[in-house]
């Protein structure tokens, strides 16, 4: 996927071939940004601009290497995932053996470290030297959500670019051209994508309603009993393989971030909760549940939630991390 193909990040892109242009290329760059906005698609066409067979001002896509690339198989172009919850030190030694090894056929081996926070203690310390100590005519690409969970000495030793959340009109797009989905799914799905595009969200939309309506009747009452089969509910999902507590989660971010957007008066066709194929009116449940809390409230919520999320990453107990979440929701709104 040469560069060209790549929408809603052209300041990324531009930074890339100024350096490539140049001939000032760092050996280790840093991607960092939400999930599903093109990171990784970026790393690969950086890959294949710098190896591609064919002269021009981006990859072509279409030779041999660029197609190898694309498809990982290219032996100078490696690409390193956790395996299960974090990359193992292992994984990294062999990396490292390979990036050390002199280049088969391309011009720059490129080694990409996609899910870069999930780097075990072990292996950031492994990584660390040779980012300190690189080897030449290498490129090492780190991927991840941000720096937060990097190791300090890891970050500034690379080269950073924040990838930016796509416009709906852009998410929107992409729906459209890679999906056969109704217009309705398509906004409904861009709207909760935040910024990127989860076509996943398609197969799952039956569970996505019943999170979101389970947890709308709690937040426009937020009466005990509700409460207590929410709370129930909870410790369901948090065990369910349909990972209903990340719908949740993902539906308190919107819901929190909409009521913040009725407090400030902005306006309401750039809600997220909207209504798309459900006969009913959000709007109207979003202003009574933004009768139980001030703005204040609203940010610390939103900082709870992505706190809940981080733990849970953490591998921390999901029922019981999205249970206090919710504790937390409920006491801030009595």
């Amino acid at each position: 996927m040469p560069f060209g193909d790549i929408l809603g990040q052209e300041h990324a892109i531009e930074l890339l071939c100024h350096a490539v242009q140049r001939d000032r290329m760092p050996h280790a760059w840093l991607f960092t940004g939400q999930a599903n906005i093109g990171k990784f698609k970026t790393a690969v066409a950086l890959a294949q601009k710098l190896n591609c067979s064919k002269i021009g001002e981006d990859a072509c896509g279409k030779c041999d290497f660029c197609l190898q690339i694309k498809e990982e198989n290219f032996p100078d172009f490696l690409v390193l995932r956790p395996e299960g919850k974090f990359i193992k030190i292992d994984q990294v030694r062999n990396s490292l053996n390979w990036l050390n090894l002199h280049p088969d056929q391309a011009k720059k081996r490129v080694l990409i470290l996609d899910g870069a926070e999930n780097l075990g203690r072990e292996a950031a310390n492994a990584f660390l030297k040779t980012l300190e100590e690189p080897a030449p005519n290498t490129i090492i690409i780190l991927i991840a959500l941000s720096t937060k969970q990097l190791p300090e000495t890891i970050v500034s030793r690379c080269q950073q670019i924040r990838f930016r959340p796509l416009s709906p009109e852009i998410t929107e797009y992409i729906l459209r051209r890679n999906t056969d989905l109704s217009e309705e799914l398509v906004q409904l799905i861009s709207s909760y994508g935040m910024g990127s595009v989860k076509g996943n969200l398609a197969n799952s939309f039956e569970i996505m309603q019943t999170v979101q309506n389970t947890a709308i009747k709690w937040l426009t009452t937020f009466k005990s009993e509700t409460l207590e089969d929410l709370l129930r509910t909870c410790e369901v999902w948090g065990k369910s393989k349909n990972e209903e507590w990340r719908f949740l989660l993902d539906f308190l971010e919107t819901w929190f971030r909409d009521l913040t957007w009725i407090r400030f008066g902005l306006p309401e066709n750039k809600l997220l909760n909207r209504d798309y194929t459900l006969n009913v009116d959000r709007v109207r449940e979003l202003k009574q549940c933004g009768k139980y809390f001030t703005l204040h409230q609203i940010f610390e919520i939103f900082r709870k939630i992505k706190e809940s999320r981080a733990a849970i990453d953490l591998n921390a107990n999901k029922s019981l991390a999205i249970e206090s979440l919710c504790l937390h929701i409920y006491r801030n709104a009595t």
